[in-house]
């Protein structure tokens, strides 16, 4: 019988994940013979075989793919005969630029961590056990197509035995690209602050950890995509101490559960959230605390103010042995100063981190790109997924379908300031970087610029337009400008909402059809289309453009970054645009102060219309925090209050009154003049911050009803309040189709994929109309 050749391509998330493993069992499976090969291109397979058989084998391919695997497209043909013998894995092929999602880092899986504690198994208590499943993948790798010599596994050889496992088809590390063994192990080893090395056995390395913790030092600890500071959640002189090293007052620190059975305990957490914690990505997952949890006593020094902890589970093997030694909670922060990135270096971390940690858990595994703890967080009655960090685990790969594959051209986009990503779209692809931190800092804006050259070289990316925001000096539009005279080519400035409103429309591929979609972006601050400083804004997309329809009424805008770093300066600006006088004997300010800024304030040019600085505003008014030690703090305070008066009372309350005026502005003085006499007439100050909520989505309501909408899409960092959002959907949700961020984060990290989106967009229109002109002129 004469069989026929096929070329079967797969793109998506294919590399990284056990899917040459996978298709090579399947195919000895069905007496297939071939080859299958890692490409720039994702995977291709060559099989001879029948056109029944064929079918029958793509099928189960489709639907048997590895757990962590996504495909995007599948595409087969029949190609020139070529005869094999059998079936093959062979070499990666390694020309032309990547077309394929780059693989983010797993968790350790099941089978891996029930390895680790088997004693009987010879991986048993080894720190750096991985299979096809789970493990370092975008942290480790150098260049493209996936494979162990373009990682830093280059450097490890492996053992006769680790050779028999990646070499056998039955066994899970097969073509396990980061095998290893005690016998050929990733070498870790303990210094002190002082570099004093200890050589310990794997077995007392782990135990030494715990005994330090236990006696409440501070460890840094080399994790997946850069160091974790870790000690006994418990040992409050520990955290306090590293709070004031780190400058670090009161911003929540993450707690590390040995099992997701002490979580359930202790938190109220829902299904979708036990997923999530359980899942590849790990992440950390914000969760109320039972008031009957042993723990909760540790709010006042892990979360001052706040009832949510940042909670996750052991994600690598190293940190699942030394949860199960210490078998309690443990502090897990990042590794970094103040402002400045994650440290993922040996000897950075050294130096870098001597003042905080005690002792240091390293290895000789290098991190190619740092990256953060992905957070997440879902709110309390709905369960709307809300992305807070995007990093490790989720990024970079993204799989959406807004933009066409077939547009070609080369797009990068630099994102915003705050909470700074870039997006590279190329061949199909959209690539949106980890989350890079605060650009404004010196260090940050070294390792934004590291992370570019890593993609732009991992992926032979050079870009044929940059875009960036309108913000003049933000340094990724300086960055963005400078890279564009170096490569002569153009840059298009996107303004920062409109970016916002193109991000969410570009995730959920709402930028086709006839129905117009009203964009809600809620945030801190941009710089807007007229000078002013945005933030608090309504827009309708239709016809492919966006335009503004709403706004929040202009207040002085005052003192550049130090408004959103002192709730009290917006709290002093909204009053002051209401008419209203702080007086004089307030504990806010001291009379000099009050002075300086009432005359400030008078002579103002700048506004803004950000909805950010309002709750900013009444955090402050209402007595819960004047000046921020972190960002965002303010907020949370309110919606804290608020949350907990409507568990309370079973209700989200009626709003305050405010206006609709001409020209689509958003008068909220009458709120504010209404806050401040319910404050002075010794109201519960969570009804009133609960009444505040409630009015912002009835402005919502309102306006969409005056637009006569059907669709309203929400972004802006105000969106990671998880009341106002579980508000929206209580009222909106049975008369509008409402679209939130399920996979970005709605606050700046979203910035640059909504540039591309946006650039994307514009330009599909500009073609349109040039073929509309051309198509006239030949009437």
């Amino acid at each position: 019988m004469s069989f026929n050749t096929y070329h079967i391509h797969i793109d998506g998330r294919v590399q990284g994940v056990g899917f040459r493993p996978f298709v090579y069992g399947l195919a000895r499976s069905l007496s297939i013979v071939g080859t299958v090969a890692n490409t720039l291109e994702g995977v291709h397979i060559y099989v001879n075989c029948s056109a029944k058989l064929l079918t029958h084998f793509v099928d189960r391919i489709r639907d048997e793919a590895p757990a962590q695997s996504y495909i995007t497209s599948l595409e087969y043909a029949e190609v020139y005969g070529m005869d094999y013998v059998d079936f093959r894995i062979v070499d990666s092929l390694t020309h032309g630029v990547p077309d394929l999602l780059i693989t983010p880092d797993f968790a350790i899986c099941a089978s891996c961590r029930e390895e680790l504690l088997d004693s009987g198994n010879r991986r048993y208590l080894y720190p750096y056990i991985t299979c096809t499943s789970c493990g370092p993948r975008f942290s480790i790798e150098k260049s493209l197509p996936y494979d162990r010599h373009r990682t830093s596994m280059h450097s490890f050889a492996m053992c006769a035995k680790c050779v028999k496992e990646f070499r056998n088809p039955a066994d899970h590390r097969f073509y396990s690209q980061t095998n290893s063994c005690p016998d050929c192990k990733v070498t870790q080893w303990i210094t002190d602050a002082g570099s004093n090395r200890f050589d310990l056995s794997q077995q007392r390395t782990i135990e030494f950890i715990c005994e330090r913790i236990s006696e409440g030092s501070v460890v840094a600890v080399k994790g997946i995509g850069g160091f974790l500071l870790i000690c006994d959640a418990a040992a409050k002189d520990s955290v306090l101490g590293l709070r004031m090293k780190k400058e670090r007052p009161a911003k929540p620190f993450a707690l590390m559960f040995p099992n997701i059975e002490s979580i359930i305990e202790n938190f109220d957490v829902f299904d979708e959230e036990i997923s999530e914690l359980k899942s590849a990505a790990s992440p950390i997952l914000l969760l109320p605390i039972k008031s009957t949890s042993v723990y909760g006593q540790l709010a006042g020094h892990i979360a001052p103010g706040l009832d949510r902890f940042g909670v996750m589970l052991p994600y690598t093997p190293l940190f699942v042995l030394i949860m199960e030694k210490l078998n309690r909670p443990i502090l897990a922060t990042s590794g970094n100063v103040k402002g400045a990135p994650i440290t993922y270096q040996n000897e950075k971390a050294m130096d870098i981190l001597g003042n905080f940690a005690d002792y240091f858990l390293l290895n000789d595994r290098d991190i190619q790109i740092p990256q953060d703890d992905s957070v997440v967080k879902y709110s309390q009655k709905h369960q709307q997924k809300i992305v807070v960090r995007r990093s490790r685990g989720y990024a970079p790969g993204f799989i959406q379908e807004a933009v066409r594959a077939d547009y070609s051209k080369k797009v990068l986009s630099m994102g915003a300031s705050l909470k700074s990503t870039f997006s590279i779209w190329q061949n199909g692809r959209c690539h949106i970087s980890q989350f890079l931190g605060d650009t404004q800092e010196l260090e940050s804006q070294v390792s934004y610029e590291k992370s570019l050259d890593h993609f732009c070289k991992l992926l032979r990316f050079v870009p044929e337009v940059i875009l960036i925001d309108k913000h003049p000096v933000y340094y990724s539009s300086l960055a963005g400008k400078e890279m564009a005279n170096r490569l002569q080519i153009k840059t298009r400035a996107i303004q920062h909402h409109e970016a916002h409103f193109w991000a969410v429309l570009g995730e959920h591929n709402l930028l086709s059809g006839s129905n117009q979609v009203l964009g809600v972006v809620l945030d801190g601050t941009g710089m807007g289309n007229d000078g002013a400083v945005w933030g608090g804004e309504f827009f309708i997309f239709g016809d492919g453009s966006v335009r503004r329809t709403h706004h929040l009424r202009y207040y002085p805008q005052i003192l550049g970054d130090k408004m959103a770093l002192e709730p009290r300066l917006s709290a002093l600006s909204v009053m002051h645009a209401a008419g209203i006088s702080m007086p004089q004997e307030t504990n806010i300010f001291t009379v000099r102060e009050l002075n300086f800024y009432n005359k400030v304030l008078r002579s103002a040019s700048l506004k803004t219309s950000s909805m950010g600085r309002l709750f900013d505003a009444v955090s402050s008014m209402v007595g819960l925090c004047h000046k921020n030690s972190y960002e965002g703090e303010a907020a949370m305070y309110l919606e804290k209050v608020a949350q907990d008066y409507c568990i309370k009372t079973h209700e989200f309350p009626i709003p305050y009154d405010f206006q609709l005026l001409d020209g689509g502005v958003i008068d909220i003085l009458p709120t504010i003049r209404c806050i401040l006499e319910e404050r002075d007439a010794g109201k519960d100050i969570g009804r009133i911050a609960a009444r505040f909520h409630s009015t912002v989505v009835e402005i919502i309501d309102r306006i969409a009803g005056e637009m006569e909408v059907q669709k309203i899409a929400f972004s802006g960092g105000v969106m990671q309040n998880g009341l106002l959002v579980d508000m929206i959907i209580e009222r909106l949700g049975a008369r509008y189709k409402l679209y939130f961020h399920n996979e970005l984060s709605p606050n700046d990290e979203c910035i640059s994929y909504g540039q591309l989106i946006g650039y994307y967009v514009s330009t599909q229109v500009a073609d349109r109309e040039k073929i509309s002109v051309h198509s006239n002129s030949m009437i």
